[in-house]
């Protein structure tokens, strides 16, 4: 019996030595897969979200395709996560605003002058977020709203010497989508140009009364070409499809006539018809969000030009750059360095302390 209970005794203590080496093994291990739950379970960076809000479709190959371009580059060059949406109405404005404001995006622009009221009404609810008008004016400044311009005058001064520089026939023409302040300061711009190198050149002005209508735009050019003009300008978003066109049945026509693109590089829209375009490029919308994202953002009329990082450019059709004499190319680059110099003023106006469109 005394055996059988030292035996006992030792199985007992044997079992209690093994239950608490398990025991301490066991906190060991909680304390080991509370470290690495640390690490394994650790908050993921912030994704940088950016929205935008456009007057129209992103295929009208010009002022709304202009600016999916920036949000692209703002994805690409960020890593942001990028979305917009055609915000067509004023009910639709606000609304918008509020949804993306409401899923965490950090940065959202509306695209338009019309945008400023709206983005003012909803950015007081978000103070931490950054909402940015394009074509605003200074009126619209608030903590956390900047308005944007982008002034292509600098770039529509130097088409209009490439257009009085190579007319045959001193008459050049203009068409524009509706009669606005931005609009009618490239239009004085390009004018600038024309008469700096040619002041016999005349120069016509149409304007289709809104932004889609390309069928009109066409029969203004064609209305144009007809009296004798050799070059046409227009600043007319999508409806200036309708200018490329006539152009290409006036060329089809045995007429020597050139077209120039606004506000993106339309070459490629109509190789036939674009000699060269003024340009809003992506950097303009990197270098907002690049500021956003990095906290030193400042809430000010932010305004871009061809000094700007390139922001502003004026662009040759690389099929058609060889039409242009080597004469003209030279003296447009002259004027370009100038601009950068800044020696040379270009005539334009002064809208961004008022009310402003695109």
């Amino acid at each position: 019996m005394k055996w059988i209970t030292w035996q006992s005794r030792y199985s007992i203590a044997t079992y209690v030595l093994y239950l608490c080496l398990f025991a301490i093994g066991f906190m060991l291990g909680c304390e080991r897969l509370q470290d690495s739950s640390k690490i394994i379970h650790a908050p993921e960076p912030e994704i940088f979200k950016v929205g935008m809000l456009l007057p129209g479709s992103i295929s009208d190959q010009g002022w709304n395709a202009l600016a999916y371009d920036g949000l692209k580059a703002i994805e690409t060059e960020l890593g942001a996560e990028i979305d917009y949406v055609e915000s067509l109405t004023p009910a639709a404005w606000e609304a918008d605003f509020r949804t993306y404001a409401m899923n965490d995006y950090q940065l959202i622009f509306g695209h338009g002058y019309e945008y400023q009221e709206a983005a003012i009404a909803v950015a007081q609810d978000y103070p931490e977020i950054i909402f940015i008008t394009s074509a605003g004016a200074s009126g619209a400044i608030r903590e956390n709203v900047s308005p944007i311009v982008f002034r292509l005058e600098q770039a529509t001064y130097l088409l209009g010497m490439i257009a009085g520089m190579m007319t045959q026939t001193d008459k050049i023409g203009i068409v524009g989508g509706q009669d606005l302040p931005s609009g009618r300061s490239t239009f004085i711009a390009f004018e600038g140009g024309v008469e700096s190198v040619n002041p016999d050149a005349v120069v016509q002005h149409a304007y289709v009364g809104d932004w889609e209508n390309i069928d009109k735009a066409r029969e203004l050019a064609l209305a144009q070409i007809q009296e004798g003009v050799d070059f046409i300008f227009h600043n007319a978003n999508e409806a200036g499809l309708g200018v490329f066109e006539a152009v290409v049945m006036a060329q089809d026509a045995g007429k020597t006539v050139y077209a120039f693109g606004a506000n993106r590089d339309q070459s490629s829209i109509s190789p036939r018809a674009v000699l060269a375009n003024a340009v809003i490029t992506p950097n303009a919308y990197v270098q907002l969000a690049t500021a956003v994202k990095a906290g030193t953002f400042e809430s000010k009329l932010h305004v871009f030009t061809m000094t700007t990082d390139g922001a502003i450019a004026l662009t040759y059709n690389p099929a058609l750059k060889d039409q242009v004499p080597d004469e003209v190319q030279q003296k447009v680059e002259t004027a370009r360095q100038q601009i950068l110099a800044g020696t040379l003023e270009i005539q334009q106006i002064d809208f961004a302390a008022g009310d402003n469109e695109e």
